[in-house]
Formats: structure tokens, C-alpha cells, sequence
């Protein structure tokens, strides 16, 4: 018998020397596998690990019906198991290396799939890709009910498919509809759904998990857990209206991605070839989609962009010899002053985390608004079902408003989000810090101005920083810390890690004019102007741009960003980068009342709830030559001057690295994620291509758009920002 092959239940169960990923214990007719990564946080399908699956599945196997019960679990709190080790999926150059390693897993789980013994697996906490599609091959499926405990198949998100038998086996398990919303969003759904929609048979206290899944095995009550087809599904099912849901899908994938990314669509082709099929036939054609995509850009760019997020979020946001020891506390207790549509945003979120709010404003009526803001915002989630009612009250009761400095006594961490004006904001700390603990961190959510012009006055500059979110705060992931002059490194490495604790991507910047994400998306937006007085139009524009994988348009996101505020910004930007001043079409629709959504006037037209019903007609006009050359030359005249603005920016050291400036533009403007980030996007093109392009565009705009010397520098030196 194999070393990891134990035969008494009895005694703890250790990995032993070899530190194995699982193992096999055996008493009597009952067998367990447990899974446990040596040395992990959390537990991974290494191809390791598939061999010791393959290996005990084949013991099972051998043994038949002397054994006649398998249960699989996993002992780490809140993790079953994460999935297949993406770097063995970011490593693959050939389709037959990818066909290589997921024909494998197949096999191994094919094999679990036909075992002799009645299977349970029970899941406490992450069951994700190759995790779920291991559930998926037992014959039962039991969950905790931890809010950690989340079921999915996220590998679209990665660029590719499930590949482990996950297009075969979630359709046959929780039938058509469903499983084709769990793998082309690659959204996760909690124990609440997974049993309502028959992905699990039952959800059990975490405490007693495992010994209601042995008790299960013990009693045989798992034939309980037998499936009931609903006639709904059964009619959709065998019914031409299987082909409206293709047809559907198809259709909302396209509306979403716009056709950037491959891999919702191929799942929906493999389902519909594979669904009420031989699933061994399916499996080839699964393994054939999911190899195809796995050595294609989009993959290799967003399993890039996966790494490079989990490398900063194990950051503290300083340097490595800065405040070694400082460990930041966990925030319970928060100030929020300014009850705006910011000063409602944040409040909402710390709340929906946990985080007692204490909110202020001058005026009752703002207060109101900020509640107002925050209530909407639960509202939502409530009626989405994300949250029961006793949760909605619990977050309401969080948020405490005052229009008083009552309570600020205790409070360690304040959000200042009041108006964009120096002096006032200079005012507000001056108050605030007679109110505060001396220790006490004060970070301003402004957007453009200076952190250290703010601090210069304050008793304890060093307690100082700036703190960005972007709006809608609930939507937008990114924060961008803004380190000042005498911003002391443990405010920053706490305000790193509150900014993670309220769920945001984090990065730290340098206190310099637009910081990073405005900085660099001012040219943007003002090219759009300039190409609109060259005769381009406000349509060809935008799509040109979202035709290059943009979000939307630029004068979509100036009404968006509303055009006073965007006014604002630049006015600030361009105190320091004369290149940058707010063209006079966007002040002169500021003048006239024209802000944008957010009072449904701007470059669109909007109706009652906001929502764009075209451009106004007095701005509409003919395309100027439309065709796919000069939809390049507009988009080479949007992103190359963005490439020029970033390269200055990692010059002056507004961020530390390239891999920070690409994920601030992919989380803060939603810059192309399938295209790697903005300077992965010109090492892609090649830094010498762009060069030549940047060249064309500075003579065609007279000079007026800059090439940069250093980046000129950097290709004649052969540098690239990416290999």
C-alpha cells in the first residue's frame, strides 16, 4: 500500500514527509480523501496533485466493492479548493501542450466520475473551477453554510473555459439555463443558491459538516438527495426553445464584451454541441475549445493581469526598509464627512463591511442625501438577494449622521470627501483635528488637488494623505493612495489596508497633479475635443474608441464624469502640464447648463432615469471619411497620447512600476483588461511600431501632440515595458 494510503480513521491524519497536496484513509468499507496543500493559504490542483488524485482514484477503483463510501474534504477553514494552478496554464505555448494537461485531468476526473463507491464531497468555503468540477464528479454535493463557502466556474474570466468537465457535467446537474449563466459570467453563487438550483443536495452548519456527510455515507440517506426534473426544465430542455436561449446568450455576450473575449461565446458553442450527448464525446470537444483559447493573447494578457493583482495585493504599498514592523489595525470605527454622492458611497461601503460610519455635514438636508444615497445602494443588493432584511437594517443602524464633531473623539481613520476647494478643505482639517485622536489618520478623497498643500497647515502633517476613490464608489474598484511630502509610511501602509478591507484594488501614488488615473486620462478626453474640430463627429469618435475596447466613448464619460467636474480636474492638471488645458468646448457647454447625466444635459441626451437616448441633434453631424483607416488614425490620436502622459508619469515616479500604472488604468477607466493594460498593450504592438505611430500623429496634429524623449530613449535602447 502507498505511504499516503492509511488505514486508520483514528488517528489524526497528516500529510507526512513527502508534504502530499491529498490523502487517502481507509477503515473498514469507508474511504476519505483529504485535500491540503502544503504550505499554501489555499489548496490548488497542481499537476502533482493530479497525479495523487489519479493514483487514489485508481486504488478505489481496484478495491471495488470492499470499499463502498468515499467522502472528499478539505481542512482548511473556508477553502475547499481554489482550482487548477494557473501558472501551469500561463506557462502552455502549443495547443497540444494545453490538450496535454487538461486531457489529463479529464481522465482522472472521469475516473472519480465511475468509482464503485457513492461519493459525497463536502465543501466548506472556496469550490472554484477545477475545485467544482471535482464536486462535480462525485455523486453528491454538500456545503457549509459560511458566507466564505462561494461554488463556480470562473475560467472565462481567465480567457478560457472549464476544461475539467465543467460544460458537461454542471448542465447535466442543475440543467440548461442555469449552468449557462454560472460559465459564461464565471460568477460564483453562494450555499443559498447553489442549493436552490440543485447544485448541492443540502447545506449544513459548518460545525457539523463533516460529521453529517459521514453520517450520510453511515445511514444511506444520500438516496434523499436524489434530483427531481421540473417539467420547465424538462420542456426547455427538449424543446426548439433551446435554441432561443443559445440565440439569447449569444446575443447579451456580444452586447457585453462586444466580441473581445472568445471564451463566453466557445462555452455556449461546446454546450450546444455536447448538452443530452455522450460525455466522453464532449469531453474532446470541451478539450479542444479550452486548448484553443489557453495559448491565445486574451488569455495569456488576463491571466497577467490575475498574477500581477494578487502580487499587489501582498504589498504594503511602502518601501521594504520603511516601518518594517508597523502592523495596520482593522478599522471598526470610521468618519466620513461630506454626505455627498461620494460621502454616501463610501459611507455605504464601509457599512456593508462591517464598519460603523459616524457621517457629518454642515446642512441637514445633505445628510438626508447621503442617507438617501446609502439606502438606495442597500436597497439594491436586497432586492438582488445579496442581502437578507436583517442585514439591510444592520447596515442602515452603521451609518450614524450628525451635523456636530460629536462622536470623532474615538474614531482612528476619517474620509474627507467635501468640495473640490482648497481653502475649504483646509478649513475642514483644521476643525477636524481639534476633534480627532493624535493618531488618528485623515485621508481626502479629492481627485485632483494637493495632499501636501492640505497637510501644510496641520499640527501633524505626517497623519495626512490623500485617499481617491472614483465614482460610483460601490462600482469602481480602484483607490488610489496618494503619498504627500510628509505623509509618514505607517498612515500609508494603513491606508493601503484600509482601502483592502473595504474590498478595493490599491494602488499608492505620488502627491502630483491629477495623481495617476486623471492624469493620464486627461489627454483622452481633450483629443476627443480636438478631433471633434477637425471635422470628425461625436459618433465616429466614440465608437471609434470602443471599437478599440474602451468602455465607452470619451464624450460618453465626460457626461459621465459630468463636464463641470472634468473642467475642475484639468484646470488643476494643467497648473503643471500646460499641454493639458480644458478645451473651450467643454466650458462653453458648461456655461450654458450642459453637465451631463447628472442633469441629463450634455453631449447625449437623457431620460428621466438617466439613461442615454442619443446625441443632441444640434451636435450631431456626418462621419469625415468613415472606414476601418481612419477609425486607427482616431485611435491612434486618443490612446498614443495616453502612452506619452504614462511614460512621463513612471519618469517623475508618480507610481513605482509598470505592472501599477497598467492596473490603475485597467481598474480606474476600465482600459481594455483583454489587452494586458496600457503599456502591455504597446510591448504587444512593439515599442518601436508605437513610436512610428506616435511620430505620425505628432506631425499630423503640428507638433501639438508630444513624443516623449524618454520613451524615445527607451526604444533606441532597445528597453521594452514588458518581455
Amino acid at each position: 500500500m502507498n505511504p499516503a494510503h492509511q488505514t486508520n480513521l483514528s488517528e489524526p491524519v497528516s500529510l507526512g514527509k513527502k508534504e502530499n497536496s491529498t490523502k487517502l484513509t481507509v477503515e473498514r468499507d469507508h474511504a476519505e480523501i483529504l485535500i491540503h496543500t502544503p504550505r499554501e493559504k489555499v489548496n490548488k490542483l497542481s499537476r502533482a496533485t493530479w497525479e495523487e488524485l489519479q493514483e487514489h482514484f485508481s486504488f478505489l477503483k481496484n478495491k471495488g466493492a470492499e470499499i463502498k463510501t468515499l467522502l472528499i474534504y478539505s481542512d482548511k477553514p473556508d477553502m475547499f479548493l481554489a482550482g487548477a494552478d494557473i501558472t501551469e496554464i500561463e506557462r502552455m505555448t502549443t495547443k497540444e501542450q494545453a490538450l496535454d494537461m487538461v486531457e489529463k485531468a479529464q481522465d482522472v476526473f472521469q475516473m472519480l466520475s465511475e468509482l464503485p463507491q457513492v461519493s459525497i464531497v463536502a465543501i466548506d468555503g472556496a469550490c472554484l473551477g477545477g475545485g467544482l468540477e471535482l464536486a462535480l464528479a462525485c455523486n453528491y454535493r454538500i456545503c457549509s453554510d459560511s458566507p466564505s463557502t462561494k461554488l463556480g466556474l470562473p475560467e472565462v474570466n481567465l480567457g478560457v473555459i472549464p476544461g475539467s468537465g465543467g460544460t458537461q457535467r454542471l448542465p447535466r446537474v442543475i440543467g440548461l439555463v442555469e449552468s449557462i449563466k454560472m460559465i459564461t459570467s464565471g460568477a460564483p453563487v453562494d450555499a443559498r443558491k447553489a442549493l436552490k438550483i440543485g447544485l448541492v443536495s443540502d447545506v449544513i452548519p459548518v460545525e457539523y459538516l463533516l460529521s453529517t456527510a459521514r453520517k450520510i455515507l453511515k445511514d444511506k440517506s444520500y438516496f434523499r438527495f436524489k434530483p427531481k426534473e421540473s417539467t420547465l426544465q424538462w420542456f426547455v430542455e427538449v424543446s426548439p426553445f433551446k435554441k432561443f436561449i443559445y440565440h439569447q446568450t449569444r446575443k447579451a455576450i456580444l452586447d457585453k464584451t462586444k466580441g473581445f473575449y472568445p471564451a463566453p461565446l466557445r462555452a455556449v458553442d461546446v454546450i450546444e454541441r455536447t448538452f443530452h450527448g455522450d460525455i466522453k464525446a464532449g469531453l474532446k470537444i470541451e478539450a479542444e475549445a479550452f486548448a484553443d483559447l489557453a495559448i491565445q493573447p486574451t488569455a495569456k494578457n488576463l491571466i497577467g493581469l490575475f498574477f500581477a493583482s494578487d502580487e499587489l495585493k501582498k504589498e504594503r504599498g511602502i518601501g521594504p526598509m520603511e516601518a518594517h514592523d508597523f502592523k495596520p489595525l482593522k478599522i471598526t470605527n470610521l468618519g466620513v464627512l461630506g454626505a455627498g454622492i461620494m460621502g454616501g458611497g463610501i459611507a455605504a461601503v464601509a457599512s456593508g463591511r462591517g464598519i460603523a460610519v459616524r457621517m457629518k455635514d454642515v446642512a441637514a438636508e445633505s445628510i438626508l442625501h447621503g442617507l438617501k444615497t446609502a439606502r438606495s445602494l442597500f436597497e439594491k443588493d436586497y432586492k438582488r438577494k445579496k442581502i437578507d432584511k436583517s442585514e439591510f437594517n444592520k447596515r442602515m443602524y452603521r451609518i450614524s449622521p450628525t451635523l456636530q464633531w460629536t462622536g470623532f473623539g474615538h474614531i482612528p481613520f476619517v474620509i474627507e470627501a467635501v468640495v473640490e476647494k482648497m481653502e475649504i478643505k483646509k478649513s475642514v482639517f483644521s476643525e477636524l483635528e481639534k476633534s480627532l485622536p493624535e493618531n488618528a489618520i485623515i485621508a481626502s478623497n479629492t481627485s485632483s488637488l494637493s495632499i501636501s498643500e492640505m497637510a501644510a497647515g496641520s499640527k501633524r502633517p505626517e497623519r495626512i494623505v490623500g485617499m481617491h476613490f472614483f465614482n460610483p464608489v460601490p462600482k469602481m474598484p480602484l483607490v488610489e493612495v496618494v503619498r504627500a511630502e510628509k505623509t509618514s509610511p505607517e498612515t500609508v501602509a494603513q491606508t493601503v489596508a484600509f482601502g483592502r478591507q473595504l474590498g478595493k484594488t490599491v494602488i499608492v501614488v505620488k502627491d502630483r497633479p491629477g495623481f495617476l488615473v486623471n492624469r493620464i486620462l486627461m489627454p483622452f478626453l481633450n483629443e476627443s475635443g480636438h478631433l471633434r474640430e477637425d471635422g470628425y463627429s461625436i459618433a465616429q469618435i466614440d465608437k471609434a474608441a470602443t471599437d478599440f475596447g474602451m468602455p465607452m466613448g470619451p464624450f460618453r464619460l465626460l457626461d459621465e464624469v459630468g463636464l463641470d467636474t472634468a473642467a475642475k480636474v484639468a484646470d488643476v492638471i494643467a497648473t503643471a502640464f500646460q499641454h493639458m488645458k480644458v478645451l473651450p468646448v467643454v466650458r462653453e457647454m458648461v456655461s450654458k447648463g450642459f453637465l451631463g447625466r447628472k442633469n441629463n444635459k450634455g453631449f447625449y441626451n437623457y431620460d428621466g432615469q438617466g439613461k442615454s437616448v442619443g446625441i443632441r441633434s444640434d451636435l450631431q453631424s456626418s462621419p469625415k471619411e468613415p472606414g476601418p483607416t481612419t477609425d486607427k488614425y482616431i485611435q491612434d490620436r486618443l490612446i498614443l497620447p495616453m502612452v506619452t502622459e504614462a511614460v512621463m508619469a513612471l519618469d517623475e515616479g508618480v507610481v513605482s512600476t509598470v505592472r501599477d500604472l497598467d492596473l490603475g488604468l485597467i481598474y480606474g477607466i476600465g482600459f481594455p483588461p483583454f489587452l494586458g493594460g496600457l503599456l502591455k498593450w504597446v510591448s504587444s504592438v512593439g515599442e518601436r511600431e508605437i513610436l512610428d505611430r506616435m511620430n505620425h500623429i505628432n506631425q499630423a496634429t503640428k507638433g501639438r501632440l508630444i513624443v516623449s524623449p524618454s520613451y524615445v530613449a527607451r526604444v533606441q535602447s532597445g528597453q521594452t515595458f514588458y518581455r
